[in-house]
């Protein structure tokens, strides 16, 4: 099942709490004949009425009315201000989402008078959800960056962090992919900045979703389990259990059900310890979808069942609606069981048409056609199919749409109808084509990783050596460090010529000759790291300071070429590097390298498994050190704290991105790489061309590098 309805109940149980447990309030005192009008009882009063508001919503309403009348009475302005804002959160219950924003902003406008800004923002945050369950995803949106501005005006980074979730929700419904991947990476750099291991678990959590969406299974995996191993660190049961379900639901759509049972079975243990009754419905929901999926449909329909027992209890009518939903369409799957599953779609339909689910509705009208048709009656399919269709239009749901559309294909030319028979198989086409190139994309370009790539060899451009040692002669001081510098660049001539001809030869090679190539990446490795211990020892007998940073940079660079050849003849492929693995151990040692006392600077890699040649990775990895050194060097002389990320994965267009981004305060204005009189950077755009890849950057609260490049170039 899609998370879609655990992050609605979620993100509901934010909206006045501020954190994902229940109030659960237990006083004598707080019954009608013993409330009295002092001010700590009329915050305890609207806690307690809060605490009734899903299972009871009329409750809620009916103490929250007499706690208005309370407030007003004494002209406490902040309990009038709650006794709205609680209330617009009982009629959200109640599926009243018009009443619910009227209320807040009632609310709103006490908290402004009083000059609450928490407050203010705590009522934008709550209509937030009020408007995107009308579909009016741009007030939504509207409602967030307030909420954020407030926040932010207010330091409250806590309710700061929820906010940004939700604005991932709403940019995730505007299909806006380049503002969800900028907000996944400020979620996560809040959850750091206020070190709060529940949301810093949750952050990971988030992204894993992300990736999950985006068809990277595996990287969803990774991300799943960092929020695993955060959460038990700090020994938080919900994040465990959010962690286990989703590891449990990645591998659902990996298709290893198996597995998915087991990690799902663990997070049932979990949440019965927890008593946590609403997640549990969606394990077992899920569990079911494990036992459809390997046609175990009676342990499946066992599972729906446990679910609805549980939702029925908690009196939750969206998820009761998904339950029962589930449920029919189990019975669909089972073939001989229509009646049963139009039983359980027509009270799924009911509840749908109530609380204006339009996704379950063009669900179950499209489901419910199906069935009819099974059963002959297909003028009765027809017009449920019809109607799912229109509804899945209206809404964009585009599986229905393919489904609804094939179906009615086939009813219209069964009935005689051909030319609408066409038009829906037309639709159909276009929708599957849609899906084949978006959502598969993806998967498509896994599997051509598998295949290793003969790509061309790369000439050594003349400009290289030209530029590299003009500007070199500039930075010497004296006459020793001047002729180092040469020997030192002729070195490396020396060992790439050495290393081309020996790669060369070996690929015609049989597999007896992988020995003597594997030799001769840790000899030239070796002779690298000599190279770097000598221009170590060479700079401690430097007094200028310019001239050791020239000095330690070339023997950063120098390092960055060792590290390619040790994970080389480390692998079993002498062919192409692990990139990913390769950034890790670089990022690691420039961190080593130019971490200061009193900086924290962090860095983040967030890379696709995608394994590239020799040819194309020393200059690679040459790019990547000198734009994370400069990075490290000049992004953060302001600041003591920062974040450095590294993304390396496949584009749609099916090239390669290496993008080096920081948080720091970016270029200097009139800034100019073409022009730039740094060796590192000329020696990016020299590389850069090497590798025949497209170079650009920005700043926006920050810089980031982009460089791309094509996988068969």
């Amino acid at each position: 099942m899609k998370n879609s309805i655990r992050c609605f109940v979620i993100a509901i149980g934010l909206i006045s709490t501020g954190c994902k447990k229940e109030i659960s309030v237990r006083d004598n005192n707080l019954q009608p004949g013993n409330f009295t009008s002092d001010t700590s009882s009329i915050n305890s009063l609207n806690r307690y009425a809060l605490s009734l508001r899903r299972k009871n919503p009329d409750s809620t309403i009916f103490y929250l009315n007499r706690t208005l009348q309370q407030s007003m009475s004494i002209n406490y302005m902040d309990g009038i201000g709650d006794a709205y804002t609680y209330l617009g959160v009982a009629y959200f219950y109640k599926y009243q989402y018009d009443t619910s924003i009227y209320l807040n902003n009632k609310a709103y406008a006490i908290y402004e008078k009083t000059n609450n800004i928490n407050g203010m923002a705590q009522v934008l945050y709550a209509m937030i959800y009020d408007y995107s369950l009308k579909q009016d995803m741009h007030k939504s949106l509207e409602c967030a960056r307030k909420a954020r501005s407030l926040y932010e005006k207010a330091g409250n980074y806590l309710k700061l962090y929820d906010v940004i979730e939700g604005l991932i929700y709403i940019h995730k419904q505007l299909h806006e992919e380049k503002e969800i991947d900028s907000l996944m990476n400020e979620l996560i750099m809040t959850a750091e900045r206020i070190k709060d291991k529940k949301r810093l678990a949750n952050s990971y959590f988030t992204l894993g979703n992300r990736y999950l969406e985006q068809a990277y299974l595996n990287l969803a995996i990774d991300a799943y389990f960092k929020s695993l191993k955060i959460a038990e660190e700090s020994g938080d049961s919900i994040e465990i259990a959010n962690a286990q379900g989703s590891v449990g639901l990645a591998k659902l759509y990996l298709r290893e059900y198996n597995d998915a049972i087991e990690y799902y079975r663990r997070q049932e243990v979990i949440l019965k310890d927890m008593n946590n009754e609403f997640e549990l419905s969606t394990t077992y929901t899920n569990l079911g979808e494990a036992y459809n999926a390997l046609k175990d449909y009676t342990a499946g329909l066992g599972y729906h069942m446990k679910a609805l027992e549980i939702r029925n209890r908690m009196n939750f009518k969206l998820a009761i609606s998904n339950s029962l939903y589930n449920i029919g369409y189990t019975y669909f799957l089972m073939k001989d069981s229509a009646d049963l599953a139009l039983t359980y779609l027509s009270q799924s339909l009911k509840i749908d048409r109530e609380i204006n689910n339009y996704d379950g509705l063009a669900k179950n009208y499209m489901l419910s056609g199906k069935i009819f048709a099974l059963k002959n009656d297909y003028s009765t399919a027809i017009g449920y199919l019809e109607q799912g269709l229109a509804m899945a239009k209206l809404y964009n749901n585009m599986d229905v749409q393919m489904e609804a559309s094939g179906a009615l294909s086939e009813l219209y030319a069964l009935t005689g109808n051909f030319k609408k028979a066409f038009s829906n198989m037309q639709i159909n086409n276009e929708i599957s084509d849609s899906i084949i190139s978006g959502e598969n994309f993806k998967k498509i370009t896994q599997l051509e990783m598998q295949y290793g790539f003969d790509k061309k060899q790369n000439e050594i451009e003349v400009s290289h050596l030209q530029e590299t040692l003009q500007y070199e002669t500039e930075l010497k001081r004296n006459k020793l460090i001047r002729n180092f510098s040469m020997l030192f660049g002729l070195l490396i001539i020396a060992f790439g010529i050495f290393l081309y001809h020996s790669f060369q030869k070996s690929r015609k090679a049989d597999k007896e000759k992988e020995a003597l190539l594997k030799e001769i990446h840790h000899r030239v490795k070796n002779n690298l790291m000599v190279i770097s211990s000598l221009l170590n020892l060479q700079s401690g007998s430097i007094t200028d300071d310019n001239t050791r940073s020239a000095v330690k940079e070339s023997q950063s660079r120098v390092k960055s070429m060792a590290l390619i050849h040790q994970l080389l003849y480390q692998s079993e492929m002498f062919t192409s590097i692990d990139f990913p693995k390769y950034l890790e151990q670089l990022m690691a040692s420039l961190q080593s390298a130019y971490g200061k006392p009193g900086k924290n600077i962090q860095y983040i890699i967030r890379a696709e498994h995608i394994k590239i040649d020799i040819d194309t990775a020393i200059p690679l990895g040459l790019i990547t050190n000198e734009l994370a050194t400069n990075a490290y060097k000049y992004a953060f002389a302001d600041s003591a704290d920062g974040k450095i990320a590294i993304d390396f994965c496949r584009t749609a267009d099916h090239k390669v991105l290496l993008r080096v981004s920081d948080n720091g305060k970016g270029l200097p204005q009139g800034f100019d790489i073409g022009n730039s009189p740094t060796l590192g950077l000329k020696l990016v755009k020299i590389l850069t061309k090497q590798i025949r890849a497209k170079l650009d950057y920005s700043t926006n609260n920050g810089t980031a590098f982009n460089v791309v490049f094509s996988e068969n170039a």
